[in-house]
């Protein structure tokens, strides 16, 4: 009985001593501040995602229900006007929990698409620590709404 006290204590002692400073909530890569951004896309249906090793960021595609639907279709995609899809892109940085591994570090930019009635996607682009609305370069758009457009929906078990 006093083994099973003593080496009782002695877990104890050993794991309460401990200091956690894991963080299991990656709250730095979350929207804080939605800024110019009318609703938070982290809270829509993820469609895929990409890592971009050389910049050393990885993007996830988000849409709306519509956009979902959309994207699931097996057929080309096309996106009908009440369709929004948000590419956001994050820094990264290593994983404290699983080695080798990254996760996202801070919202390095949000690309918004949205469709006007006759189909035709209008893009937005928001970057900064507040996520404001800036004007971005006519071409970059275009080749940008085009590679968002491009991205299919990833295929799970």
């Amino acid at each position: 009985m006093k083994n099973i006290v003593f080496y009782s204590l002695l877990v104890w002692t050993l794991f309460s001593c401990q200091k956690e400073n894991i963080q299991f909530i990656n709250k730095q890569a979350s929207v804080e501040n939605l800024g110019d951004l009318p609703i938070n896309p982290l809270l829509l249906h993820p469609i895929t995602s990409s890592i971009q090793t050389k910049e050393k960021t990885m993007s996830t595609l988000y849409g709306n229900s519509v956009a979902f639907e959309d994207a699931m279709k097996t057929d080309s995609i096309k996106y009908c006007k009440d369709a929004v899809l948000y590419e956001i892109t994050w820094k990264q940085k290593p994983d404290e929990v699983w080695f080798g591994g990254n996760i996202p570090k801070e919202i390095k930019s949000v690309e918004r698409l949205t469709f006007d009635d006759n189909g035709n996607p209008v893009y937005q682009l928001y970057k900064g620590k507040y996520l404001r609305k800036e004007h971005s370069d006519e071409m970059i758009s275009h080749l940008r709404t085009k590679y968002i457009l491009s991205q299919k929906i990833a295929v799970s078990p």
